[in-house]
């Protein structure tokens, strides 16, 4: 039944299509013949613009003649020259104008040629017989010839406007008749058009309009939010074909509408674990986090977070599990076999594994303990370099596709929260080194002066008691003189010698110049400075000097060098110091001294660069800010 009325639909449609393409065959007709006719309208226009616009040169040119013939004045000739010199363009306006007729084109031609005699052997040789005083020229005879011959040219271009005006009418008569056929046929088309679509009404409110109000229906649940809301499919053809794109709209809404949860469950999730790692959170409690999150989301049954060791083993730093694993946060597992964990550590890349059955190791083991088919893990990168890895893993089901990439979020994450922690035990055992400097210092101070500098004071004053004593008894004074000066001088040249360690009065009096120099006076080396004369701000100074100090200490003691080198220089805001000498190299950055200057210039907000190959020498480079 449905497919004959389809058939009749299709029929109905087809005389539809027929009679109203018909119709606008004959409109299109109609509107091809009325651009034509418009264009051959503008050309008629053009063309007798153009005829009248020559009629007038002529005119103007005879005239002109006329006058000068009279009088013999040369200002009649003034409209006539301008007249001369614009018939040629406007003759060729007209020839192109003339109508397709060869009839009139011949016409044209004839006008043209008699303009043209008109022009050179009649106007010009008139003109230059007047000029000559021949009275002939003058004659009435030759008036009347020149108005003669214009007339003829006039005549001839009214009888070119009079045959172009008829066959404009003509073609006004012919577009009229068109007009009234096309709208005959208008009419007609619409008229069945009309009937025809009466026809379709009975059949549309029987055969669509029914299942249109039942999708409607349905569509209104699903805008109340029921996506599960679904059409019986039980018409065939169109209807049928709607009432299943309906159902597969609202089945990809719900998808839809689930996605959407799902990503907004997982950007909760990274949002409270970025929360923990902005907050400068422990790294076990961001790992914790982490694992917890992960499984949350992700609804597996285990979810850990392990680091790799030196060894090719792995340490589990968190855990969260439904299934009894038999491992918790410490515990270690070697990496043979094959695994998620141990795919993931050979390749640095995010790695599945889709059963256990079938492989060993201890990761293996652990797995089918726990009953574990599917498991996928995802790097954690730090500076560069794999640092551990996010796991999970489920029972009998698969893990998405998307697993891998869902899990690489949250890698992102520990690998922030983990460089952040380093960084930070960095800076406190920078202060702690600093402090520690500080008070070692000071305790060094305390000794020297206790045990050095002290002792020869006290016993300087001991002398001197002895001294006064001896004054007046009247007893032997010079030796005791002597003792008394001999501990002074060595009291001063101890005090002299401590404040080398500190800072030198040449360098807080002169600056980096005489700094520097006091220390290169005092090593048995050949050293080359180049360092500017200018001042800069204190602490600045000391640092570049213990900088070179340092350097050049070492230089002497361990290098086996045969000179050395002392460049300072300022450059975008910052003191550049470099120390380089020839030695055997192989100096170690952590060294104490060497460490301690790194805490001091990092202190300072500078940079401290020590290359030092096997045999090539030793460079050490710092950047000091000047403003800070």
């Amino acid at each position: 039944m449905h497919r004959g009325l389809t058939g009749r639909m299709v029929a109905a449609s087809v005389v539809l299509a027929c009679i109203v393409g018909g119709a606008f065959a004959v409109v299109l007709i109609f509107i091809t013949e009325l651009r034509a006719t418009t264009e051959l309208r503008r050309q008629t226009r053009e063309f007798l613009a153009a005829a009248d616009s020559l009629e007038k040169r002529v005119v103007d040119l005879e005239t002109g003649l006329r006058g000068f013939v009279v009088t013999r004045d040369e200002s009649f000739l003034e409209p006539s020259n301008a007249a001369r010199g614009a018939l040629p363009a406007t003759a060729q306006t007209l020839a192109r104008r003339a109508s397709e007729l060869p009839i009139e084109r011949a016409r044209v031609h004839r006008i043209l040629r008699a303009l043209d005699d008109y022009v050179e052997v009649y106007a010009g040789p008139l003109v230059d017989a007047v000029r000559r005083g021949d009275p002939f020229a003058r004659s009435v005879e030759h008036t009347i010839a020149a108005k003669h011959r214009v007339d003829a040219l006039r005549a001839g271009l009214t009888g070119l406007r009079d045959a172009e005006r008829v066959r404009l009418a003509a073609r006004d008569a012919d577009l009229e008749r068109a007009a009234v056929r096309a709208t005959a046929a208008a009419a007609f088309g619409i008229v069945g058009s009309i009937v025809l679509a009466l026809g379709y009404v009975g059949y549309l409110s029987r055969v669509i309009l029914r299942p249109l109000r039942r999708a409607a229906g349905m569509a209104d649940r699903i805008a109340g939010g029921d996506l599960r809301a679904r059409m019986p499919e039980t018409d065939i053809g169109e209807i049928g074909a709607l009432e299943h794109s309906f159902n597969v709209m609202a089945a990809s809404l719900e998808t839809s509408r689930d996605e959407l949860a799902s990503l907004a469950a997982e950007q909760a999730a990274l949002r409270r674990v970025a929360t923990l790692v902005a907050g400068g959170a422990p790294p076990a409690e961001v790992f914790a986090e982490t694992a917890a999150e992960v499984r949350r989301l992700l609804g597996t049954d285990v979810a850990g977070l392990c680091r790799y060791e030196p060894d090719e083993s792995v340490t589990v730093l968190a855990l969260e599990a439904d299934v009894p694993l038999g491992l918790s946060v410490g515990d270690r597992l070697t990496l043979e076999g094959e695994s998620a964990m141990a795919a993931v550590y050979r390749t640095g890349r995010e790695a599945r594994v889709e059963s256990y059955d079938r492989t060993s190791g201890s990761v293996a083991t652990v797995a089918r303990g726990g009953g574990l088919g599917t498991s996928a893990g995802a790097p954690i990168v730090v500076e560069g370099r794999l640092w551990g890895v996010v796991v999970v893993g489920v029972g009998g089901d698969t893990l998405p596709a998307d697993t891998e990439r869902r899990l690489g979020d949250f890698t992102e994450l520990v690998a922030t929260a983990i460089a952040n922690a380093h960084t930070r035990d960095e800076l406190n055992a920078s202060r702690e080194r600093l402090v520690t400097a500080g008070d070692d210092a000071r305790r060094l101070v305390v000794r020297d002066l206790h045990d050095g500098a002290q002792q020869r004071l006290v016993h300087t004053i001991v002398t001197l008691k002895l001294l006064r004593h001896a004054l007046r008894r009247g007893g032997e004074t010079e030796p005791l003189v002597g003792e008394a000066l001999a501990n002074a001088e060595a009291a001063n040249a101890e005090l002299r010698e401590l404040a080398h360690g500190i800072l030198p009065a040449a360098l807080t009096s002169g600056g980096l110049p005489a700094g520097i120099d006091t220390v290169v006076t005092r090593i048995k080396l050949p050293v080359d400075v180049d360092v500017p004369r200018a001042r800069f701000a204190s602490h600045v100074e000391a640092s570049a000097y213990f900088v070179v100090t340092e350097a050049l200490t070492n230089t002497v003691k361990h290098a086996r060098a045969t000179r050395a080198e002392v460049r300072c220089w300022v450059e975008d805001g910052m003191l550049h110091v470099a120390v380089a000498d020839d030695g055997i190299g192989g100096a170690r950055p952590d060294g104490n001294g060497l460490l301690g200057l790194d805490d001091r210039v990092t202190a300072q907000g500078g940079r401290l660069e020590i290359k030092s190959p096997p045999g090539g020498g030793t460079r050490v480079a710092v950047t000091l800010p000047l403003r800070n």
